[in-house]
Formats: structure tokens, sequence, C-alpha cells
């Protein structure tokens, strides 16, 4: 063999063993340049989609279903990410990295359990400006969570422990740019198909296309694309706004003109009476005259649509209690299966001989106490959890306070936790109110939770001997959890409760609500006391349903199973009664606390625009609609589950004269409603149409 072919051959067998090299094969004396360790690159789409199905089982009202594939497909898109972050920089940094990488992921994933035992909801962008408070109002609640969250928190740390376990921190789970290259086509390719897959899911009314973009919500969002898409999707709308729903093809579909007023006519026509012509609840608003000098186009929509939209009718029961006092109550959890004819007889005898709404539902707004607080108190669709002190800044004419101020009233809130909680510091002084709780001049006991009689006791010297009032009182007495030992006021009457054949959850439910009882039978004495009692109507309204009892523990309460949960545990009570009452009156009308406002208003004779209001008077005949923060919804036909997304007729219905576009119909009101609610916000829009008034 001559030089010449052994100079090739050399060369070849180089050229060999570099080609070895790049395919990851031992050559001698020589590390080879990639060998993927598949354990640790699996570990991180793993660990995360474990993750997910620990908090999934956690928190979700269900666990398996399709959406679990975007679940899937989005941890490990995410996994992927990890993989490529701790695979760049020099080892001694590189490791650091890796292991703060899953402490992060795991810390996320703990915060959240913890966050959702106290709220039942996520915490995201929103709730940051609520985390301080959360934390240390709710201390003693937070610790006792994390012990009934042990499980799915030990679950949790699992990953952790066998990532140190294994020593997967040591070494790079890619050691190659090829590698890297390849493994960043393949994220970017999971990536894709999650996002394509949902953005091609536009079926239904519901669809999982609107949650991703215009109708997201974190709640919604968390059990159908996990834990970190969810929160990526957060901090992205909430930096930079969620895409807006085009509602110029709606505004005509789902509107109808202002009819004139039409006379009653007489039921015995021999005797002629003068027939009463009922008006409607308008404010004399030149909407043409807006629409002449406004260049900004939202605006110019809002207008078309008030404008045009169906005012609520004036009835028979507009100013029957004109002239009287409200004492107005936000009833922590309250609910309908607090009302017992033995354990809490005040409120029996109150729900039973006032106006009986017997289909009044407290929906989800995503934002649990603050998110009813807000529909009840304004009528609007929430979209955020700082929507009610974002009205610190707006002129909100249509505030209970506000009206009953316009009036020369006095006006008065009182609520027995923190005063800034929520910030009501903020948006209750705006909304026409003295305001004073824990804090800030209520002197009550501090305990968990605290007094709502003793709430009364202090405070109804500031009003009782004036001619006219307006109280606002926002509960807490019936505050999670339910048990004996953890609740002070379940604890204080657990004797009452002791007999009655329910369980542990239950009987502490109907124990804390006692403290309401006592506290609503000694307002009535003092008020009767007075002479004041037969000139006051009381109110009281859930701010949410008690999320503190399980499904199983509700119908245990009710005696009867739920026939849909989504919607059915949200069914409620809405008490509305004046010792002057001299009957019952039954309401069949579906609403809920987005009616309270406009009900009352008209009750009252207040001067209002109901156009603006998203809720209807109940006592109107008007068609008022329930909307869920989970795109459900019921109207007077029907209802929607979202998850679902199924209609289904009310029993009583007849199918056959259900329009057969209504559930399209309804989506669309729903979806105007909730546009229009975030531009009357965002707008100050109230100033702009009525701050000359």
């Amino acid at each position: 063999m001559t030089d010449m072919d052994m100079d090739r051959s050399a060369r070849v067998e180089q050229m060999r063993q570099k080609y070895r090299n790049g395919k990851g094969q031992d050559t001698e004396g020589q590390p080879p340049r990639e060998q993927m360790d598949l354990r640790q690159l699996a570990f991180f789409p793993l660990a995360i989609f474990y993750m997910e199905l620990v908090l999934r089982q956690w928190s979700a009202h269900y666990f398996f279903g399709l959406r679990l594939i975007y679940v899937l497909l989005f941890s490990f898109a995410v996994g992927m990410v990890c993989n490529l972050i701790v695979s760049l920089g020099p080892d001694h940094i590189r490791r650091k990295v890796h292991v703060a990488t899953l402490i992060v992921i795991t810390i996320i994933f703990l915060i959240q359990i913890g966050f959702y035992g106290i709220f039942r909801s996520y915490a995201g962008m929103a709730q940051l400006s609520v985390a301080q408070d959360a934390v240390t109002d709710f201390f003693m609640e937070s610790l006792r969570t994390i012990g009934s969250a042990a499980l799915p928190m030990l679950l949790t740390l699992l990953p952790l422990a066998l990532f140190q376990a294994l020593g997967l921190w040591k070494k790079r789970p890619i050691q190659s740019t090829n590698g890297l290259i390849r493994a960043s086509v393949v994220m970017v390719a999971l990536h894709v198909v999650a996002i394509s897959s949902v953005l091609l899911n536009t079926y239904g009314l519901a669809p999982v296309s609107s949650l991703y973009r215009e109708h997201f919500t974190l709640d919604r969002a968390v059990p159908t694309f996990g834990l970190i898409t969810g929160l990526r999707l957060d901090v992205q709308y909430s930096l930079f706004g969620r895409p807006e729903i085009d509602v110029s093809e709606l505004l005509y579909v789902t509107v109808t003109p202002t009819p004139a007023p039409t006379p009653t006519e007489p039921d015995d026509p021999y005797e002629e009476p003068e027939p009463i012509v009922f008006g409607y609840n308008v404010l004399d608003i030149d909407f043409e005259a807006l629409l002449e000098t406004e260049t900004n186009q939202q605006v110019r929509e809002m207008h078309e649509f008030f404008m045009n939209r169906r005012p609520t009718p004036q009835n028979e029961w507009t100013g029957r209690f004109e002239g009287y006092n409200l004492i107005l109550f936000m009833g922590e959890a309250f609910h309908t299966l607090a009302i017992h004819p033995e354990i809490t007889p005040t409120i029996y005898r109150m729900f039973n001989e006032g106006f009986q709404f017997t289909n009044f539902y407290t929906p989800d707004t995503g934002f649990s106490t603050t998110g009813g607080e807000f529909a009840m108190m304004t009528s609007l669709i929430p979209r955020h959890v700082n929507a009610f002190p974002n009205t610190a800044r707006m002129y909100m004419p249509f505030a209970f306070g506000n009206m009953f101020q316009a009036e020369g009233v006095g006006t008065f809130a009182y609520h027995n936790w923190t005063y800034s909680f929520y910030r009501r510091d903020l948006s209750h002084p705006n909304m026409g109110y003295i305001w004073r709780a824990l804090g800030n001049g209520l002197p009550i006991t501090r305990m968990w939770p605290t007094s709502d009689l003793e709430m009364i006791e202090v405070s109804v010297d500031d009003f009782i001997n004036l001619d006219r009032f307006h109280v606002y009182y926002v509960t807490v007495s019936g505050h999670l959890e339910y048990n004996f030992g953890g609740n002070a006021m379940a604890h204080r009457h657990q004797d009452a409760v002791a007999h009655l054949p329910y369980s542990l959850g239950p009987r502490a439910y109907l124990a804390t609500h006692i403290e309401l009882e006592l506290a609503l039978a000694y307002l009535i004495e003092r008020l009767d006391e007075v002479g004041q009692l037969e000139r006051t109507v009381f109110a009281i309204i859930p701010d949410h349903y008690p999320y503190g009892l399980s499904v199983a523990e509700m119908e245990e309460l009710g005696g009867a199973p739920l026939l849909d949960p989504l919607i059915d545990v949200h069914h409620s009570a809405f008490i509305l009664w004046s010792a002057s009452m001299t009957e019952p009156i039954v309401v069949d009308t579906f609403g809920s606390f987005y009616d309270v406002l406009p009900t009352i208003a008209n009750l009252f004779a207040f001067p209002f625009d109901s156009r603006l209001l998203m809720g209807v008077d109940l006592l109107s005949g008007a068609d008022a609609f329930v909307p869920f923060a989970s795109r459900s919804w019921v109207s007077q036909l029907g209802r929607f589950n979202s998850r679902t997304g199924q209609f289904t007729p009310h029993p009583h219905i007849d199918p056959e004269l259900i329009p057969e576009d209504h559930p399209e119909q309804m989506m669309a009101r729903f979806n105007l409603l909730e546009v229009f609610s975030v531009r009357i916000l965002e707008h100050d829009y109230y100033r702009r149409v009525l701050g000359n008034q």
C-alpha cells in the first residue's frame, strides 16, 4: 500500500470517527458529543403534567374529559421550554438554574392549591392586589387550609424529591447544539399543535377558542389548558388586554326599539275606571346629540346600544316603598340552605312573609365575594377582581348610597372585618357611604370569623334615631371553614345544632348563620322600639354560594340531589321584606344579584335609567338573564351548561314554544352585557351621559 493510499485511508477513518461522534457514539479517548438521557429530557414535561393532574384533582369538579388533552399538550410544550433553559450556560450556573426552575414551578402549584382551598378560585395577576391582605387577614384560615390540603401538597412535592434522589440536576438534558435545535423544533411544534387545536375548536355556544381569547377567565382556563398556560395568558391579558368581541353585528340582533307605553285594560269594562299608564324607568338622555359629537368608536357603539335597548317598565310596585328606610345585607355565603324554621326562625319568617324570589341565583363571577358584591351594588358584570375599587374614581349615580344621599338621607356602611380588604375603603365612600369596619372606627372583638350580632350592636345607634336612613352591612359570620374547631361562630352555636341529623359540615354551616339570625332579630327589636320597623325594608342578598360545603353536603342539607351542580349550587335566596307587608308575594322570574339594584330602585321610586344597567326589575315582567363566569347562563326559557355544551328547557316550558335560535340569541345577549359592563367602567360612561344631571 502506497503512502498516498495510507493517507487516504486515514482520512476516511477520521471522517467515520467524526460521523460516529456526531451520532453520540463513543470513540477511544473522547467523550460523546451528545448522549441524550431520556430520564432528564422527559422529567420536566412529565413533572409539570403530573402537578397539573394533582391540582386538577384537588380543585376541579371534573377530572377526565377531552380537554385533558390540551393540558397534556401544553404541559409537554412548557416542559420542553424548561429543558432548553436548564441546558444553557456553564455547569456551575446551569445546575443552580436547574434546581431553581423546578422549585419555582413547585411553589407556584403549592400556592394555587392553598389559594383555591380558601377562595375556591385560582390566584392570577388580578389577585396580587389582595394577596397581602389575604395572607394577613386569613392567616389562621390559611394554616387550616394547608392542613386540609396536606395530601395534594405532599403529592406536588414528589417530583422535587425524585429530582433530588435521582440526581437529575447534575447533567444537562440536552448536551449539543444539534440537540438544542431539535428540542427547539419539538417545543415549537408542541406549542403550534396545542394552540392550533384550541383556536380551531370553534364549535358550540361557548367554544374553547373563545376561552383562550376574548372570554378568558383564569378559573375556566386552568382546568382546560393547565395552570402554567392559564397563568401565561393571565399575565399576557393583564398587561396588554384581551381581544374584544366585535359587537357591531350584535347591536341589532338582541335589542328592540323602545315601545310606547300602553294603558292597562280594566278588568270590568262596565266600570270604566281611569286607565293606568305605566311609563319606563329611563332618564332624559339625548343619545342622538351624543352620537353627533362622539368620535370614539367604542363609545359610539355604547350610545347606539343603550339608545335602542328596551328599558324595563314601571309597574304596580313602582314606589311601593317610597320614603322608607332600607337596610341592605350582603350575607357571607348566605343561601336557601340557611333558612330553617327552628334554627333561623327570623330569617325563615322574613323569607316566607316577604317577596319570595323562587328562581334567584348568585352565579359565579370568577372573583368570589368582591365579584358578587360588585354585581349586586352596580348591576354590572365584573371582569377583574379590582372592578369595585376601580369605581372609586368614577361617577356612580345608581349606587344605593348615592341615590339615598340625593334625597338627603343618611347613609352608612359597615363590615365586621378589615376595612381595607378588597379596597372597600376606596369604593364604598364613592358609593355614597360613611364607611366603618374593623380598624376604621368599628369597635368589635377580633376573632375568626367575627360576630354579625356585635357589628349590629355597636353600630345601630349611629342611625336608628334619624328620620330616614339607609344602611349597608357586609357580614362575615357565615364564612368557611365549616367546623367547630376553627370557626368561632360555629363553635359558639355548636349546641344549638347538635341534635340535627346532618354531618359536621352542614351542621357547622347552619351554626354560623345563627349569628346572622341573632343580628337580624336584635335589629328588628330595636327598630320596633323606636317606631321605625314598619317604615324599614330589609334586603338580604348572598355574595356567592357556600363553597365551603361540598356538593354532597349541600345535597344532604337540602334533602335532594342537584340536577346540574354547575348551575344548581348557585340557586339561592333573595330576601326582601318589610313588616308593613300584609302577605307574601311570589316572584318566579329567573333572576340574580344583577337584578337587585333595578328591582329595589323601582320599589323606592328612585330616578334611574334601566337601559344603563345589566339587570332588570324582577317585578316588571321583563325578561331577566342570569350570566355565569363559566359562560353558562339561565334564561326565562331554559339553561345552558357550558361544560356539556347543552341547552335544556325549564321543566315547565314546552320545548316546541322555544325559538330555534334562542340559545344563540341569549349568548349574543351575554356578550353584549359583558362588553358594555366593561366599557361603562373603562370610559366612565355615566359621567359622560349623566354628569350634568
